[in-house]
């Protein structure tokens, strides 16, 4: 395969479509796709454009997109546009376009999915589209139903302009925004090698997504979403939010990966429209551009490449990052150029699917580097490359220096934190829950029963009250010791659990010492004794470790429609226990009223 780049409008534009007809028609190749990456956004002249192409190259497809920066031979070009022709000598490339995707995201991403499986030896999917008209995660939840090793990838269409909406793709027929092009790439001896590098870094705790709308993000722990950045960056709202907020993007924590967004604007009411869908529940950090973090990530990227030994490159590159790096924007991109022709374009978000979970994701603030080759990689090695990164000197080393602080501080706070955390929740565990047996402790299975006896009264129904005690228990401490008798009370637990959290509803804990409670739920006076005598029974039956003989257990039941007194409730199941214990143990008492 091979790739030939082309700028429309230079003087050589004619000179390079003669070359670019001269090598199509040597017979070498079988298929031929225009990626063309355009600044502006006329619909006449990008049609014009496409349909010259298609007539001068009637069997190929044209794949357009509106572009927030032209990448041309791993540099940024002048705002203008660029074609890249990809010459495939035996690789079948299906492109499929398609039309109405608005109300209908999950039938595409149904389509996508049945040609996938259709196509034998298909080895990647390749997406553009604008993903602002419709709803793009619905469509990747579907893609990602296919078949696992089909690599996914893409990105979405924007112009330059950050404050005007640009977001088309176009072909011979015109702008749209509500087209997807998808390019199924097969065959046996066709490779590919997609990876993503960010270099973005976590700055401070987290905070958990409490209310969002697909990318409207409304609350952050229950607070409108725009305080992160008000009360953390004093970033105020204005005409410049966006803007503002552009070096200290958001992340979110999803199955053991990352994804950037970036905010588009903020609301009135302090929600924030990010590039990019979140979801309640989500972990969201702060972060910040590490300029150290991103050349190692793109270094580490880098050496894959080489190894892979392309023989063409697509770059698909967040506009963030653009707008990150300003003047040393191509320092991260020029070394590609090294291994093979480079083309690609800066984006509104990217598209990859995740190789372990077989998930397809949108992300932004990445660098998305597509590898292609067609047959074995070459014998001979490509030297290894890295970024230069020498430029970084003055301003920018200096604030390099300062990302390297800000990690420092930043790992040791989220560490503290982390300790803080693990504290609190051993805290909350022993708030609620026996530190010997692991199931509730007397407050909180008093707060259980309240919260079931409440709900009784609300929808007339009953609840009944099991207070249990184990027999003798004493001379288990006094013969055997307090270690053996600590383990009959763990192993008594996992017999009392069984059986009763086998109920619906149903919920133990350690009244204190070897009295144990259990709450039984639309259970009525005869239920309950029926079910406690089931649990008597599966004790005296039990041969514990440790101990010879067995042992029994006293238990009392009340049945209850939550509208008792609750003194009297505890006071009338614990006579019944009381009375079951002094007149010979090993017995059921309910309460008769």
């Amino acid at each position: 395969m091979k790739q030939i780049l082309i700028q429309h409008g230079l003087p050589d534009y004619a000179a390079r479509l003669d070359d670019l007809m001269k090598e199509w028609k040597s017979g070498e190749y079988s298929r031929l796709v225009f990626h063309v990456f355009s600044a502006f956004s006329e619909e006449e002249p990008l049609r014009t454009l496409s349909m010259q192409l298609k007539e001068a190259f009637p069997d190929s497809d044209v794949l357009g997109a509106v572009s927030a920066g032209e990448i041309c031979e791993a540099r940024l070009m002048e705002p203008g546009i660029l074609i890249s022709a990809m010459l495939f000598t035996c690789t079948d490339v299906r492109v499929v376009k398609y039309d109405d995707i608005k109300g209908h995201e999950v039938r595409v991403g149904q389509v996508i999915t049945e040609t996938v499986a259709e196509i034998p030896e298909i080895k990647a999917v390749e997406l553009i589209m604008t993903g602002t008209e419709f709803n793009t995660r619905m469509i990747f939840e579907e893609v990602s139903k296919c078949k696992p090793g089909v690599q996914v990838f893409g990105g979405y269409a924007g112009g330059h302009s950050m404050e005007v909406g640009e977001h088309y793709i176009f072909d011979e027929n015109g702008l749209t925004d509500n087209k997807i092009f998808a390019v199924y790439y097969s065959g046996k001896d066709f490779h590919i090698d997609v990876d993503k590098s960010v270099g973005w870094q976590r700055l401070g705790h987290h905070f958990t997504v409490t209310k969002a709308d697909e990318s409207r993000m409304i609350e952050l722990d229950h607070r409108p979403a725009v305080e992160v950045y008000e009360k953390y960056l004093q970033i105020d709202r204005n005409d410049h939010f966006a803007e503002n907020t552009f070096e200290f993007p958001l992340i979110a924590a999803v199955e053991e990966d990352e994804l950037l967004r970036h905010t588009i604007q903020v609301e009135e009411d302090g929600t924030l429209d990010l590039a990019g869908y979140v979801t309640e529940g989500m972990k969201i950090y702060l972060c910040f551009g590490n300029p150290s973090l991103i050349v190692q990530h793109v270094n580490q990227r880098i050496d894959e490449v080489r190894r892979f030994q392309p023989q063409a490159i697509l770059l698909y590159s967040c506009s963030v990052r653009k707008s990150f790096w300003e003047d040393f924007v191509d320092m991260e991109m020029l070394p590609f150029a090294k291994l093979a022709t480079t083309a690609g374009f800066h984006t509104w978000g990217e598209v990859k699917r995740n190789p372990i979970t077989g998930n397809v994701l949108e992300y932004n603030i990445t660098l998305l580097s597509i590898a292609m080759r067609e047959g074995d990689a070459s014998s001979v090695e490509i030297p290894p490359l890295k970024i230069d990164d020498t430029v970084l000197r003055g301003q920018a080393s200096l604030i390099k220096r300062l990302t390297t602080l800000v990690s420092a501080t930043t790992a040791e706070l989220q560490n503290a934190y982390r300790n803080l955390e693990t504290m609190n929740d051993r805290l909350t565990f022993l708030s609620q829950y026996d530190a010997l047996t692991g199931i509730y402790n007397r407050r909180k299975i008093e707060e259980v029963i309240e919260g079931k006896l409440v709900k009784a009264a609300e929808e007339n129904r009953k609840v009944s009250l099991l207070m249990f005690d184990i027999d003798f228990f004493k001379a288990v401490n006094d013969t055997y010791g307090h270690g053996t008798g600590d383990s009959v009370l763990v192993e008594m637990t996992r017999i009392f659990r069984d059986v009763i959290c086998s109920v619906p509803g149903g919920h133990l804990g350690r009244w204190g010492g070897e009295e144990f409670f259990a709450v039984i739920p639309d259970y009525d006076s005869d239920g309950a004794v029926a079910f406690a005598e089931k649990l008597r029974k599966r004790v005296e039956e039990h041969s514990f470790s440790g101990i010879t003989g067995n042992l029994t257990i006293s238990i009392g039941v009340i049945t209850a429609n939550g509208t008792e007194d609750r003194q009297m409730l505890y006071k009338n199941v614990d006579d019944c226990l009381y009375f079951a214990k002094q007149n010979g143990r090993n017995q059921v008492v309910r309460f008769e009223s």
